[in-house]
Formats: structure tokens, sequence, C-alpha cells
């Protein structure tokens, strides 16, 4: 079973996968992690590395064609892939996106480590950061790919995180992928 989890930028998405990868056994691949060992090699932010691959889809090709290739090798393996877009890549997968409010996002970022390449100094800072990073994405992704990465009509299931703790998002993922990949009667 392969599962795609996406969704808006500190909604919890690479904590439900790790939960989801460790309580039912699903091998996990996280792009975003890719992408910010990336940035941190070029000494870049991960905005900036959002705005250079706006003029260098190199990396954005790179990241897609591994996904595209993982998926397509191990079609019988449980995969969780955390991904912006490996909904589109995947196409026989469960698609999840995640969403939440922007000051909650901004609040937990601002208290996750996430290394050199993702440091903000308030809340604020953090709430207005993310939302560039999420409008050069969106950008990004409609021009290489002429997709919308927020019309929900993409995704299987849409769940919100702002009052749900991570360990029940996933069981909820998780009931409704198996759902989603029952023979029909």
């Amino acid at each position: 079973m392969h599962i795609t989890i996406t969704g808006n930028l500190g909604s919890g998405k690479s904590t439900v996968a790790k939960i989801l990868s460790e309580k039912y056994g699903f091998e996990l691949y996280s792009t975003g992690k890719f992408q910010r060992e990336i940035a941190e090699k070029m000494g870049l932010s991960t905005l900036e590395m959002n705005k250079l691959m706006l003029k260098d889809n190199t990396y954005d090709f790179m990241i897609d064609e591994a996904v595209t290739k993982t998926a397509k090798n191990n079609p019988n393996k449980d995969i969780l892939f955390d991904s912006r877009l490996a909904w589109y890549f995947v196409p026989n997968s469960f698609k999840v996106f995640v969403t939440v409010d922007s000051t909650i996002a901004a609040s937990r970022v601002m208290n996750d480590s996430r290394g050199n390449v993702e440091k903000y100094n308030s809340v604020s800072e953090a709430r207005t950061l993310l939302k560039a990073r999420a409008e050069a994405e969106t950008n990004r992704y409609k021009k290489i790919y002429g997709i919308d990465y927020f019309d929900f009509s993409n995704y299987d299931f849409i769940c919100n995180s702002n009052n749900t703790p991570a360990l029940i998002l996933a069981e909820e993922i998780y009931e409704n992928a198996k759902k989603h990949f029952e023979p029909e009667q």
C-alpha cells in the first residue's frame, strides 16, 4: 500500500508520517528532508532554496523522479511518501492532505528543530516566511506541472491537525487507507 501525505507547512504531516511508519511498518520516504539537506549543503534557507527552484527546475525533477521511481519499483511495498507532490507522481496511492491554522503552524515550526536552514525569531516572522514559502512552492508547481497543490479534489482524505493529536490523525489515515484499498464487493 502506498500513502502520500502532504499539507500546509507546519501541519504536522511529517510527525504523522513518522507515527504511521513506526506503528504500521511503512517505509518512510521524505522529500522535505531531502530538500532541506540540499539547501544546507548549498548554504541556503528553505525559502531561498524554493526561490532557486523557481529559476532552476533541476532539483524538482531530481526529487520527483526519485519519488516516481521508488513507487514504480515497489508496487507491493508499504511506503509512506511525505512529500508535497507525491500525490501527483504516485497515482495508485491513498492521497492525504493535512490542514492547519497558519498561527498554529508558525508556532509549531518555531519550536521545531529544523537545522540552520529554517530558523525564525518570532511566530510572526515564521508565519510570514511560511506564507512566502507556500506561495513560492504553489507558483513553482503551477509553472512546472500545471497543477494546483491546494485543490482538495486531488486528495482522497483531508484532515485538520489544529486540535487533533498526531497519533489520532495517523490512526484515521491508516483506517481510511485500508478502506480505500479494499477490493469492491
